[in-house]
């Protein structure tokens, strides 16, 4: 298989900044003509990564800690913006993105006052998936020669997560659950990351790709993070290979949010339940408050791992609330841990 067009980055700037007359489509953002002017100080580069992600990437000044907002049409093309995150960085990355889709964004910066003033408009189109190499039912002799594409180039701020273990399974639907942890082994944190799983036959040629993301969206240093992709199973699927790489970004304030209740019970219906509490102990309303709860088998391997919010999900300081996180798939399951956070 050949290899992907090297894809060449496209600055935005001043010429090319968004127009005055397309404000109208956001009434809260704000236009400064001279701002404006300024648009080729904050250049935006956009890259994509996979057939499933894209990079944003745009100057800061260096004497202001400013915060950005990121919109995208999602892919429709209609030229209506849908929010996306705000971020303390000048970067980003979209990911769970469809392949072949050219999709827009627009990157605005919050003043002091919460007002937004508009930096670019940008547009990418995402990779195609790759091409299947024949047909799977040919002789392993016919596919030794087969030509695999090379991997993306990385950013140069990319931080390479560490995998843990992971694991993988089919239910009857023919749906494949990949799951694991993954581990920010740098000294900072990271967030924005991007799982990319490459898929291959019986002879080792590549058929396909998926990305996905951690559950959570901050990684401190040293910490992990589980993460489960679900897609239909690719035709001809033997193995997979797994790379995960996440960008630099500043810490996150969030609530302290303790564990204090753990308990496991099979119901009627054959599935397993981790259910307990949470305490908010620290000082901060939690908002918006899931846990996330990972099964390890007896070798400490990732078995299966399921999310969901919290009951209620906003917790005042001292305040508590319950949980229930259900698996159908638990064989050889061990032990279990379960992290609370905020969405």
């Amino acid at each position: 298989m050949p290899s992907p067009t090297a894809t060449k980055p496209v600055i935005v700037s001043h010429a090319t900044a968004i127009a005055a007359a397309d404000v109208f489509a956001a009434d809260e953002l704000t236009l400064d003509a001279t701002r404006f002017n300024r648009a080729a100080d904050n250049a935006v580069e956009i890259t994509p990564l996979t057939n499933r992600s894209i990079a944003l990437n745009w100057s800061s000044p260096a004497r202001n800690k400013s915060q950005y907002r990121i919109y995208s049409d999602m892919g429709t093309g209609y030229g209506v913006y849908i929010y996306k995150a705000d971020v303390d960085e000048p970067s980003f990355i979209d990911s769970l993105l469809r392949s072949s889709f050219s999709y827009h964004y627009r990157v605005t910066r919050l003043t002091e006052k919460r007002l937004e003033t508009i930096l670019a408009q940008v547009k990418a189109s995402t990779f195609s998936d790759p091409e299947l190499l024949g047909d799977f039912t040919r002789s392993r002799e016919s596919t030794t020669n087969a030509v695999i594409a090379a991997p993306t180039a990385l950013p140069a701020d990319a931080v390479l997560l560490g995998l843990i273990s992971d694991n993988d399974f089919v239910d009857e639907f023919n749906t494949l659950t990949i799951v694991g942890e993954l581990r920010n082994d740098a000294n900072l944190d990271v967030g924005q990351t991007d799982i990319s799983i490459t898929f291959y036959d019986a002879a080792g040629t590549l058929i396909g790709h998926a990305n996905g993301e951690t559950i959570l969206k901050v990684i401190p240093p040293g910490e992990r993070s589980p993460f489960i992709i679900t897609l239909t199973r690719p035709t001809g699927y033997v193995s997979y290979s797994i790379r995960a790489v996440a960008r630099p970004v500043s810490p996150r304030k969030s609530a302290q949010l303790a564990v204090v209740g753990v308990r496991r019970y099979e119901d009627e219906a054959g599935f397993l339940h981790i259910k307990g509490t949470i305490e908010n102990v620290g000082n901060s309303t939690a908002k918006r408050t899931k846990i996330a709860a990972t099964l390890f088998g007896r070798d400490n391997g990732v078995i299966n791992v399921a999310f969901t919010y919290v009951n209620p999900p906003t917790l005042a300081p001292g305040e508590r609330a319950e949980y229930d996180a259900t698996f159908a798939y638990y064989p050889r399951y061990a032990n279990q841990q379960v992290i609370a956070f905020e969405e």
